[in-house]
């Protein structure tokens, strides 16, 4: 249905107190009533009907972009979601002339279409100028008068505009509208439906300040000398800030490129070079690459440089190159190595063959986002690409693995097939986030990437989704604002845990194949969610596997949150409800929160359990929408639902439920698999957050731990300890807590020892228990990471690589304000981007006042703190319960220039108010943080301020319902309790 056709129902159908004709239509069938009509009345109603229809044509005619009064509230392609519209504003837009706006929707009307770019670029790195020639070829999709681009902060210095025969065509005006960020070309004729056209455009702008659009970024040479690159960051809506352009992402076209530069740099785009040629100016090169294929503006990319390079060429001739200053280029081959291995796997598991010639990586000095998926040139953050063995920790290499292996999947998911509008951006970023452990686990086999898909995907995803600022999967988004917004823990770690909990069920050879049809289908096209859950059905209908995957999944992606299923179990008979789980008590609810009042926050839930007398193979009922009963063997002891944690869910247990599993962890904790434990663990801490059950099941439950083995149970136990030693600081369980966890990991540090060997599980295991104990006061921990900070410092000694982040952090923690500033040094001259990040992190660890303060505000000063560094360092100092005052201060009384840092549209100021307000646990806090947002625009920010609000209340809740129980536990567990042999500190910070 196209936009008129819309419209014209809406007139057709109007108010009936606003119709004559409506209020006598129903009079002539009120009960005894007469219809009566004379000869003259007739004629008059057929020529009144004959003026309708003129006029309903007309309204047709000129609701169209030369319309001053048009809005366009359609779907610009099939499948595109409805709700990604916008309101018209209430009052005309007006362009930078002063003339009224001819089209008021932030959408662009689908009236045209672009089919190639032809786009030549002369950047000046010195002066920041770039000027730009464009030539647009379109196609009319339907008659107009008018064409509407997007373009920001770009000049547009002259245009034309031809038919196919190159016959001319006037312009008769070009408006610009900032706020909408939208250019209008008023023609002098109609532009005929099927017919195309050629947009000559030549424009001017500069290399922006920021992390967006065509930027400036720069690095230091061998010799300390700075060296400046250009490069593009388009996704979500920067390309308009390169070049005017469609950039929404169904309007997909061909582009030929071509770039000026000086000799001393090279040029990359998409495609591989084509030609380099002199120019007429001096000493400058004119380099032109082949053309693309059909791809959206957001994943156009560019770069001018200087970088050295290495290459491989992949088994299916795939021309892999990495890209890194000379300083650290011999960083770059594990990358080189892993992204080859794995766009091989790809091409084998999508079945769909890699299209393009080459895939370039590149390290980007200056980078906002962790990596971007620019097809066959993609652009990384530098502690995201390189890997240097000597230095770096297995946490950090696993990252670069992970992160390659999310950008390679995007080749397919996002690039050869992109969702029809920003609202299903989870068909981007939850698939490649489902993908990025298998790839990286192909690639390293030994990682358990399977295993640790729970702690890193579903655990945070069912955290977040537990607010009721959560949003559904597929959400309403229009603007800039609302689409930054979305690019968060929903639309990719739960995007990520709902298609796990799909394969759960249907199995990984049907998944792959609906995948196969699903990118067959849409290949070089768009596609929204339903396009894939009928790609899945006509496949497992094939197989005779009778599902309705759009059925199931719809309950999934159309609503926010998930179910919490409570079981209770009587003789073998098992009761199982379900209902939306909410973790805060006083929810401020959102009138405009998004409900499918056809599901009514009811899910189709795959529910699977073990038990005593089958623990290595599950059993699958499915909760269709409703509660459900059965029944199980009399002699069941013990029974555990969401089997391996795939179902996107929690559980609740009866009492009795609760004490047969703690009691089958404290006997034999190897009876349920890791995953199991972990999700024990992870559901047992939440429900006491949410008030559900009481501290002391949780509690006694993580008794068991001093036998533990695991990283994946033991990630999940010390997110939520440490947690609850955050809560409880300035009160007596604060102490008690350190205490207990100390007891808790005693035996398993002493296991671990210091040295930096085993399997990279437990070399994961090792660096996070270390730290456990130097955050516990373990004197011999404390003493030894000093040792080890002082050897290196003055003694040159190289520290192991995954023992690092705890010495380093325990040396500053504990040390001088020498030692601080020793770390600064290493930060500035370290040509090792995982060092680097180590030591923002150890120096936001100093107790010294005055350095916390210095430290925050050289976030102010882009020559010492990058821009892209100055999330991390607000997060880690707000760690710090000496930097937490000081964090929330900084961002209080700067929040003009940090804003104006990351731009009104960046979800960077979203993850700064979260991170700075986190550590908040008093009402008296809750008040500022409402106080000082209250009058302050945040953009994009606006739902992550509605989360931090959410947990606020939640820790203020979590006081009320469990210090004094938790304070109370402590002290009868520990009286309990041998002393552990080292002397634990009467003062802990």
């Amino acid at each position: 249905m196209s936009d008129h056709d819309v419209d014209d129902i809406a007139f057709l159908t109007g108010s009936p107190n606003e119709s004559g004709f409506m209020v006598n239509k129903r009079a002539m069938y009120e009960p005894g009533a007469v219809m009566v009509c004379s000869q003259k009345r007739a004629c008059c109603v057929v020529t009144m009907g004959f003026i309708a229809i003129i006029a309903v044509a007309l309204i047709v005619a000129f609701t169209k972009p030369g319309c001053p009064e048009a809005t366009y509230t359609g779907e610009p392609v099939p499948g595109m979601s409805s709700h990604a519209t916008s309101i018209p504003p209430t009052t005309p837009p007006t362009a930078t002339n002063g003339e009224e706006f001819p089209w008021t929707d932030v959408r662009l009307p689908f009236h045209v279409k672009p089919l190639d770019y032809h786009l030549k670029l002369h950047p000046n790195l010195t002066t920041k100028h770039v000027a730009g020639t464009l030539i647009i070829k379109l196609t009319a999709i339907e008659e107009t008068t008018a064409i509407i681009i997007h373009g920001r902060d770009i000049n547009v210095t002259s245009y034309s505009l031809h038919n196919k025969y190159g016959k001319p065509i006037d312009i008769r005006r070009f408006l610009v509208y900032p706020p909408h960020q939208q250019l209008y070309l008023e023609l002098s004729e109609m532009l005929r439906r099927g017919s195309n056209y050629t947009l000559n455009l030549t424009f001017e702008t500069n290399l922006r300040e920021g992390l967006d659009g065509f930027y400036l970024s720069s690095y230091k040479d061998s010799d300390g000398n700075k060296r400046y690159i250009a490069t593009t960051h388009f996704e979500p809506t920067s390309a308009r800030a390169a070049f005017p352009c469609f950039d929404e992402p169904h309007m997909k076209a061909r582009f030929h490129m071509s770039i000026i530069r000086e000799p001393r740099h090279f040029t990359l785009f998409n495609m591989p070079l084509k030609s380099s040629s002199p120019t007429n100016e001096s000493d400058l090169v004119l380099d032109t690459f082949q053309e693309s294929v059909e791809m959206s503006t957001y994943l156009v990319a560019f770069v001018v440089c200087d970088f050295a390079m290495v290459s491989n060429m992949t088994e299916h001739k795939v021309n892999v190159s990495v890209y890194a200053p000379l300083t650290m280029i011999s960083q770059a081959n594990y990358s080189l190595r892993v992204s080859s291995y794995i766009l091989d796997y790809y091409d084998k598991f999508f079945g769909v063959p890699y299209p393009l010639p080459k895939q370039d990586l590149i390290a980007i000095p200056d980078f906002g986002a962790g990596a971007m998926e620019n097809w066959g040139l993609i652009t990384y953050r530098e502690t995201a690409l390189m890997f240097d063995p000597v230095h770096t920790s297995s946490r950090a290499q696993q990252r670069v693995a992970v992160v390659i292996a999310h950008e390679l999947a995007h080749q397919w998911f996002g690039n050869l097939v992109t969702m029809s509008w920003w609202s299903d951006l989870w068909l981007n970023e939850g698939f490649a986030s489902f993908m990025e452990n298998i790839g990286a686990g192909i690639a390293e086999p030994g990682w358990a990437m399977e295993e640790q898909f729970i702690v890193e995907k579903i655990h945070p995803a069912l955290s977040l989704d537990a607010l009721m600022a959560s949003h559904p999967i597929s959400t309403p988004v229009t603007d800039p604002a609302q689409i930054e917004s979305i690019f968060d823990t929903i639309s990719y770690k739960k995007g990520a845990s709902i298609i796990n909990m799909l394969e759960s069920f249907i199995g990984r050879e049907l998944l792959k194949e609906g995948l196969r049809l699903y990118l067959e289908n849409n290949r070089y096209s768009n596609a929204a969610t339903d396009d894939l859950w009928s790609a899945l059905t006509e496949v497992t209908q094939k197989h005779n596997t009778m599902l309705d995957i759009k059925g199931i999944m719809d309950t999934w992606t159309l609503q926010a949150g998930f179910p919490l299923i409570s079981v209770s179990v009587q003789d073998g008979h098992v009761m199982a409800s379900q209902a939306r789980f909410l973790v805060c008590e006083e929810n401020v609810t959102d009138p405009n929160e998004p409900h499918n009042a056809t599901l009514g926050y009811k899910w189709q839930v795959p529910l699977t359990y073990i038990t005593n007398n089958n623990p290595d193979s599950s059993t699958m009922h499915w909760m269709n929408l409703t509660d459900i009963e059965f029944d199980l063997e009399k002699d069941v002891t013990w029974i555990k639902f969401n089997a391996g944690q795939r179902g996107f869910y929690r559980v609740n247990y009866d009492p009795e439920g609760w004490d047969a599993l703690i009691h089958v962890l404290h006997t034999n904790h190897t009876t349920l698999s890791a995953a199991d434990r972990a999700s024990l663990i992870d559901d047992v801490f939440t429900l006491v957050k949410a008030g559900t059950i009481n501290a002391s099941v949780a509690l006694e439950l993580s008794q068991y731990l001093v036998a533990e083995t695991m990283y994946i149970p033991w990630h999940t136990a010390f997110q939520h300890l440490f947690q609850w030693v955050s809560l409880s600081f300035n009160y007596p369980a604060h102490t008690l807590m350190l205490e207990y966890i100390h007891t808790l990991i005693l035996p398993q540090y002493n296991r671990i020892g210091w040295n930096d060997t085993g399997t990279h599980l437990e070399r994961l295991l090792r660096s996070e228990m270390l730290s456990a104990a130097v955050q516990c006061g373990n004197t011999e921990a404390i003493q030894e990471a000093q040792r080890m900070f002082q050897d290196w410092r003055n003694n040159n000694q190289s520290i192991p690589p995954n023992l690092r982040s705890v010495v380093y952090d325990t040396g500053v923690r504990y040390g001088s304000k020498d030692d601080w500033e020793h770390c600064w040094q290493v930060y500035n001259t370290s040509t090792v981007p995982s060092e680097k990040s180590l030591m923002l992190q150890a120096m936001a660890q100093t107790r010294d006042p005055w350095l916390v303060q210095q430290y925050l505000e050289y976030t102010l000063d882009h020559s010492k703190i990058r821009p892209q560094d100055v999330m991390t360092v607000l997060k880690e100092v707000s760690k710090n319960p000496g930097g937490r005052l000081p964090a929330w201060r900084m961002v209080r009384q700067h929040w003009t220039e940090i804003s104006a840092l990351f731009g009104h549209g960046s979800f960077t100021m979203g993850a700064i108010i979260k991170a700075v307000t986190s550590p908040f646990t008093s009402s008296f806090e809750l008040g500022e943080v409402e106080n000082f947002f209250r009058d302050v625009e945040v953009g994009p920010g606006e739902r992550a301020l509605a989360q931090a609000l959410e947990t606020i209340r939640l820790h203020i809740q979590w006081h009320e319902h469990n210090q004094e129980d938790v304070t109370h536990w402590l002290h009868k567990q520990l009286s309990k309790e041998t002393k552990a042999e080292e002397t634990f500190p009467s003062e802990v910070e």
